[in-house]
């Protein structure tokens, strides 16, 4: 069998007549015995919000308070306007005219913000915005709440990606209104933790949109309303929710199966790949970029980054 076979988003029921299938965990097969290398330890009594509510951080004009280490929202830095920003900051139109894609207004001077504020129990200013990326840096106070709760459900948290600028952003390859860019958005890896478990946690707290691919889990606070420090003319309610486009497919290559995608923009999304019989039992399950089927696989799906699921009739 040649060429691909390209499925909508929702569950592809293609060929046999069985009932939805219910996803597996995600399978995570590295160390998890690194150590932790936050930069700080969390007070023993710290105490997290954990329903689905936005944490709602002091609004004081012209400062943004974070969570700090003691969890008082005792940390703050001044915001600031810049009335000439450089062209690396050039900012696309509202996506889909969504308020919530509004340029920032304000932004942290990062060469004059010492890098090892900590913004949260386990978390410094640095490993979210870094100068390189863009002197002027935007890091929403309720974003970091959420990160925080997930460090504390999860352990230690590699942050491989917080604020972006535009040209930053554009230069590795992030989508065009990448929320890296509006501050509300982080690529983490887990230490202790597989990714599947990181992923339920980020949907589990709140997150607008969340993205798995092979190596670290995209999760951000899109829908939360923006937070006034930065967007002090958007403080309104989400208008609209945006989510990326995301699409799959799924044939042969040789002697391998393959499922090309496109709309992650942060790597290869993870693939989690089903053989079924003919009577429509599973018979096998992985995690990889390709798959070969057992020889008494009827039917194959894959799962692309638990977003797109994607079937083909392999007899």
């Amino acid at each position: 069998m040649t060429g691909f076979v390209l499925l909508s988003m929702s569950p592809a029921c293609v060929g046999l007549n069985r009932p939805p299938m219910l996803r597996s965990p995600l399978v995570d097969e590295r160390n998890t015995d690194a150590e932790e290398s936050d930069p700080n330890t969390p007070p023993a009594d710290t105490e997290t919000t954990t329903d689905d509510e936005p944490i709602e951080p002091p609004v004081v004009d012209g400062v943004v308070c974070y969570l700090g280490p003691d969890s008082a929202y005792d940390v703050c830095a001044d915001v600031a306007e810049i009335p000439d920003l450089p062209a690396e900051y050039d900012y696309p139109p509202p996506l889909s005219g969504s308020t919530q894609y509004l340029a920032p207004e304000r932004y942290l001077v990062l060469g004059e913000v010492d890098p090892q504020l900590a913004v949260a129990p386990n978390f410094v200013l640095e490993e979210l915005a870094q100068e390189y990326k863009g002197p002027y840096g935007v890091v929403q106070s309720h974003a970091v709440a959420r990160l925080q709760e997930l460090r504390d459900e999860l352990g230690a948290l590699v942050i491989n990606s917080g604020y972006r600028n535009p040209d930053y952003n554009a230069g590795v390859g992030g989508a065009s209104s990448s929320r890296h860019m509006y501050g509300d958005a982080f690529d983490i890896d887990p230490v202790s933790a597989t990714l599947g478990q990181l992923a339920d946690a980020c949907e589990e707290n709140g997150a607008g949109f969340v993205g798995v691919y092979a190596t670290h889990i995209h999760c951000d606070w899109r829908d939360d309303p923006l937070d006034a420090s930065f967007y002090p003319s958007g403080r309104s309610a989400v208008t609209q929710t945006v989510q990326p486009d995301l699409a799959a497919e799924i044939g042969w290559r040789g002697a391998v199966l393959q499922a090309p995608a496109t709309g992650w923009d942060e790597g290869e999304p993870l693939r989690e790949w089903t053989a079924f019989d003919a009577d429509g039992d599973v018979i096998h399950q992985a995690v990889g970029e390709t798959y070969t089927p057992p020889a008494e696989a009827v039917e194959v799906q894959v799962v692309v980054g638990r977003a797109v699921e994607v079937s083909l009739l392999v007899q």
